[in-house]
């Protein structure tokens, strides 16, 4: 079986028969500036595992959820550790890891983590405030949304075929209850797509982008979760992901050998962050191929930039630097140098267009 498309073919799913788009391909310099390189502080007796969410906050600083340790921690604009929340258990106010983090428009903090049925609200201190239950939704990110929250969640599910049948995967939490719930995705009905890239999103103003990773374009919707249209254009380089038949890994072969072979093959967006207000940053990348098993490894390779109002593609295949990483956006484009050791030091970018 052909696992991967040909590049002929790869420009025609791109372009829908178009002509693709010509848009400026300058180096990252030239897009984006350097403001400052912060050094995250640390408790020596409670040292990040691996950093995970990254949320900068309205009033200045940032927070910082755990990948591999239920710690959420609060810092200061210059990289002070203020404070940290968490231990691991399945009890109320325990948590197993840190799926997401939002700040409401209040100044609380929201934490998700995967087996919880509740979201876990903080003061801005981080001492517990409440506990508001969601049902059976794993909620996976969450983004503040005027008063409220938009999480991306998926609910009870003992099959892939559930979740495909779910009715939406983006949620508006109001005053502690799903007032809607919006948006699937072809992702999680094709065989193994769910496996190598499942969903991201981003809000902005009275908008919701929503995206499965390894398909274009976003879609926006408004806050009735309706859909309103729709943003990103996959560049000529971009390359999708083949269409795998059912039972294609299912042979004698050591675990994990035939889906290594595909894991480098194409492209997925990694992740959508709202940059000056304005503007959209989707950060693109690929998967490590020599860590061929779940959880995979997504290297950011890099960026493209929109006009969220217009639509406009104004950047395309900004090149990023080998080894580092996207965390998120805000005023500023957050790049994280290295990801595996500390010291832990994250660049601060200003997108030079909204100036």
């Amino acid at each position: 079986m052909a696992m991967i498309a040909s590049a002929s073919q790869i420009l025609a799913l791109a372009s829908c028969g178009r002509p693709p788009q010509i848009v400026a391909s300058p180096p990252f310099p030239e897009v984006f500036e350097l403001v400052e390189v912060i050094e995250l502080g640390e408790d020596p007796a409670d040292s990040i595992a691996e950093i995970g969410v990254f949320v900068e906050r309205q009033d200045g600083g940032f927070i910082i959820g755990d990948w591999r340790l239920p710690r959420v921690r609060t810092y200061t604009d210059d990289g002070s550790l203020k404070g940290a929340f968490g231990r691991f258990g399945d009890g109320p106010w325990e948590l197993q890891r840190i799926s997401s983090v939002a700040e409401t428009a209040s100044g609380q903090i929201v934490v998700s983590s995967p087996r919880n049925r509740w979201l876990t609200y903080l003061n801005s201190d981080l001492s517990p405030d409440t506990l508001v239950g969601i049902g059976a939704n794993a909620v996976l990110q969450m983004f503040p949304f005027g008063p409220d929250i938009v999480f991306y969640g998926i609910g009870p599910a003992g099959t892939i075929h559930d979740v495909a049948m779910q009715d939406g995967y983006f949620h508006r939490l109001v005053d502690g209850s799903v007032a809607w719930t919006s948006w699937t995705t072809p992702i999680f009905g094709m065989p193994y797509w769910h496996g190598f890239g499942d969903v991201t999103g981003a809000v902005a103003g009275d908008s919701i982008f929503a995206m499965a990773k390894l398909l274009y374009p976003a879609t926006i919707l408004n806050g009735a979760g309706d859909s309103v249209g729709a943003i990103g254009t996959p560049s000529p380089s971009f390359r999708r992901i083949p269409e795998i038949e059912f039972g294609a890994y299912a042979t004698t072969s050591p675990r994990g050998q035939d889906a290594s072979d595909v894991l480098g093959t194409f492209d997925l967006v990694s992740r959508i962050d709202v940059v000056a207000g304005s503007h959209l940053v989707f950060t693109l990348g690929q998967h490590d191929e020599t860590k061929p098993f779940y959880p995979f490894r997504v290297l950011h390779t890099r960026l493209e930039v929109y006009d969220r109002h217009t639509g406009t593609k104004l950047y395309d295949d900004v090149l990023l630097s080998g080894g580092v990483k996207v965390l998120g956006g805000g005023r500023y484009l957050y790049v994280l140098q290295n990801p595996d050791i500390p010291p832990w030091r994250i660049a601060k970018y200003r997108l030079r267009v909204a100036d």
